[in-house]
């Protein structure tokens, strides 16, 4: 992606670099394809619970999906910003093993044992059943994190997918069979579909990224840069998590179950947008790592632009399409009409997908070790995001809970841009960067045809 040519004179040792990486690109976007037919698969499973019981699911998932990406940023992130110090990264790697681990299973059990307390506090009694299943399921999560990072430390894009199409496809295998035998699904069976397609992931996993786990005992100076490094990370990631996937228990408090089953039926089709920004992270974040590495600025410049700029004119297209009646079809052809007030929701978080990626600016923060003006951006963010949520809670209209999530996303993607231009690897200028260079490359493919 981040090979098309910077110029017209540039075009043709471009292509070629294209052609160099085009086999890792295809793996991600296939990886990232089955992020996105899951998200089909989910919307099935949607369609076949109620909203309520669909709530319950989707506050499970969230505590699973919070608690992972913390362990991602305190530990599992380490893997590959210190993937190319070969003579160091046995040692870091014994400290992610187990501070991953450690994390992982000191909030399950925090969970666990105030789940009576969060049920009250949340006019909830179904959060017992959900606090007793987040151990499991944690249980199973924690090496799938762990053997994937290893894989795309080492760009494996081939096994990556290998391993997350095991994951997904056994989930869909399971929904289907459910859903032909059953006609519907329920909290216990949703449970059962995931503990098995992660167990397996993690399996495989494991299997295709044994040989690349190397470990050694640390010394004080690693644990020192590790522990500094991922202590800004995690104190980040809590704000942002809180609203990417904790406010559901915000809803929760304020309206209650069947209202957090229909807000994230719209976000399920949010997901899609987020997946496309994850995929595209994916491949920006390692090769950010190594170009600032040789203080490569030139290069940091033209990929950062031009991974903003083509996605945001991809998002542009998509939501327009969206908005002219797509949307309201996917809502109306994937879930019941018990969900047909999601895409009131939906339609604002289209907003917000214009903005995503500029989310990537993280990244930036990340590479420059400018932690504390990330941790900024976060709290900021996330304060903004609450607050609108809290205030939207306490006026009871449901309708505009989707303005929390903007709110957050556009005040983190506006902090981050304007970062991304202190630091000189993007201009305003280069927002419209994808419609020359769209051009240049039009132009190459058909002269070359000539």
């Amino acid at each position: 992606m981040h090979d098309f040519c910077i110029d017209s004179d540039t075009q043709s040792s471009q292509f070629m670099r294209i052609q160099d990486h085009l086999g890792k690109i295809t793996w991600t976007m296939l990886d990232k394809g089955l992020f996105m037919v899951y998200g089909l698969i989910r919307l099935y499973q949607v369609s076949l619970m109620s909203p309520s019981e669909f709530g319950l699911f989707a506050l499970l998932d969230a505590i699973i999906i919070a608690i992972s990406t913390l362990t991602d940023s305190f530990a599992l992130n380490g893997i590959v910003k210190y993937g190319s110090r070969g003579g160091e990264r046995a040692k870091f790697n014994m400290l992610i093993t187990i501070s991953h681990i450690g994390i992982s299973v000191f909030l399950c059990g925090l969970i666990y044992s105030s789940r009576y307390q969060l049920a009250q506090i949340f006019n909830e009694q179904g959060i017992i059943a959900i606090a007793e299943y987040v151990p499991l399921l944690m249980v199973l999560t924690i090496p799938r994190l762990y053997f994937i990072k290893f894989l795309l430390r080492e760009t494996k894009m081939r096994e990556v997918f290998i391993a997350n199409g095991t994951w997904f496809f056994t989930m869909i295998g399971m929904t289907v069979f459910f859903g032909n035998h059953y006609g519907h699904l329920t909290l216990d069976q949703m449970v059962v579909i995931s503990c098995t397609g992660t167990g397996l992931g993690s399996l495989i996993g494991g299997m295709l990224s044994f040989s690349s786990i190397e470990l050694s005992k640390p010394n004080t100076s690693i644990m020192r840069e590790f522990f500094t490094f991922g202590a800004y990370q995690v104190a980040w990631n809590i704000p942002a998590s809180i609203m990417r996937h904790l406010d559901l228990y915000i809803i929760q408090f304020f309206f209650g179950t069947t209202i957090v089953g229909i807000f994230q039926s719209a976000k399920t089709l949010y997901r899609f947008f987020e997946a496309l920004i994850d995929g595209i992270s994916g491949l920006y974040y390692p090769a950010l790592v190594r170009m600032h590495a040789r203080g490569d600025t030139v290069a940091e410049h033209a990929m950062t632009s031009k991974i903003i700029s083509f996605t945001m004119f991809a998002m542009v297209v998509i939501v327009m399409s969206l908005s002219l009646g797509l949307g309201e079809w996917l809502i109306d052809t994937f879930l019941s009409s018990k969900y047909v007030m999601a895409y009131q929701h939906f339609s604002l978080l289209m907003i917000c997908a214009i903005m995503l990626p500029m989310m990537i600016s993280a990244i930036i923060y990340i590479t420059r070790d400018h932690m504390k003006a990330l941790l900024m951006n976060a709290l900021i963010s996330a304060s903004m995001g609450i607050t609108v949520s809290i205030l939207i809670g306490m006026s009871g209209h449901s309708e505009l809970i989707a303005l929390g999530t903007m709110s957050y996303v556009f005040t983190f993607s506006l902090i981050g841009i304007i970062y991304a231009m202190k630091q000189k690897i993007f201009s305003p200028k280069d927002f419209f960067r994808a419609i020359p260079d769209t051009m240049h490359f039009v132009r190459s493919l058909m002269h070359r045809k000539t």
